[in-house]
């Protein structure tokens, strides 16, 4: 190797590293790409209640008539693909909708609202993919002591603790009529995320849970570190929105082996270890069309490997 070649490879590392230092960005703060953005758009405070509070309500971000249609199309998907659930890795006595970029015109171009967009970034930075997109619709509780939803969690639960300082999950609750508290608005506890880590028992059962009440055509977004749940709907009727979630760029392989998984003859004679290492033993991606309830000792198996 030319001592040519060495200086130069030296000099476009130093370069790149220079490049990386002048756009880095502390834990809840703003780059300089996306402010233009935040403040064009009137998101100042959504991003300081964000940094504070670890939820905020953004309004004014899709036209209702959209989300009319959006209540179509996922009552529609409902009669025909539809996981009501049950156990761990499901909301209990939710129908959920799995899947749903790529399926619906209306779905992908909400998806792409700016508002949503720029929260996204703010919370999970640039280059954030899709982690999920499902419709979901929540009945009336029948008694005080049914409960159809989440209890208390929080999403960075598939990362040690205690969690990373950057956020690496966002997730959007979009109602296609809002929500509010008596109609089941999802709940926090406000400066949870601040602790990086899950509640205890003792923690959950003294949360003090405030409602992400939201208009129609805005939506609630929240960290991965902030600890909530879904609310009760004590309301007559039925509550229909869209739950999405957003991923930051590092927590998902850069190259997809999963198809490996599926075929027979490779696994037959691949050596030992391969499986796991294409993630056979994880919850992740075992929700498809063909297959929408994941094995609920997969997702116990992922959330204590993900603690080691």
């Amino acid at each position: 190797m030319s001592e040519d070649y060495v200086a130069e490879s030296e000099s476009e590392s130093e370069g790149l590293l220079e490049d990386m230092a002048a756009v880095g960005v502390g834990p809840w703060e703003v780059s300089e790409a996306l402010r233009p953005r935040i403040e064009e758009l009137g998101l100042e405070s959504n991003v300081k209640e964000m940094r504070e509070q670890g939820a905020t309500v953004v309004t004014d971000a899709v036209p209702h008539d959209l989300l009319d249609e959006l209540r179509e199309v996922i009552h529609q998907m409902a009669k025909e693909q539809t996981v009501v659930g049950e156990g761990a890795g499901h909301a209990t006595g939710v129908t959920e909708i799995a899947m749903m970029l790529g399926k619906s015109s209306v779905v992908d171009r909400i998806m792409v609202f700016p508002k949503l967009l720029a929260m996204w970034e703010f919370s999970a930075g640039q280059g954030f993919r899709a982690g999920t997109v499902a419709g979901t619709i929540k009945p009336q509780e029948e008694t005080k002591d049914k409960f159809y939803g989440v209890p208390l969690h929080a999403d960075h639960a598939w990362l040690p603790q205690p969690w990373p300082e950057h956020n690496c999950v966002a997730t959007i609750c979009l109602p296609c009529d809002g929500m509010t508290e008596e109609e089941g608005a999802t709940v926090f506890v406000p400066g949870s995320h601040l602790h990086r880590r899950m509640m205890s028992p003792a923690e959950g059962e003294a949360a003090k849970c405030i409602p992400l009440e939201v208009p129609k055509g805005g939506f609630a977004i929240w960290g991965g570190s902030t600890w909530h749940a879904t609310g009760v709907r004590t309301a007559p009727g039925e509550r229909t929105l869209l739950h999405a979630s957003c991923q930051r760029l590092y927590t998902q392989p850069v190259e997809d082996y999963t198809h490996l998984l599926h075929d027979e003859a490779y696994m037959a004679a691949a050596p030992e270890g391969i499986a796991g290492l294409l993630g056979a033993d994880l919850f992740f991606g075992s929700k498809s069309p063909e297959g929408l309830v994941p094995d609920p000792d997969k997702v116990y198996k992922t959330l204590i490997m993900a603690q080691q």
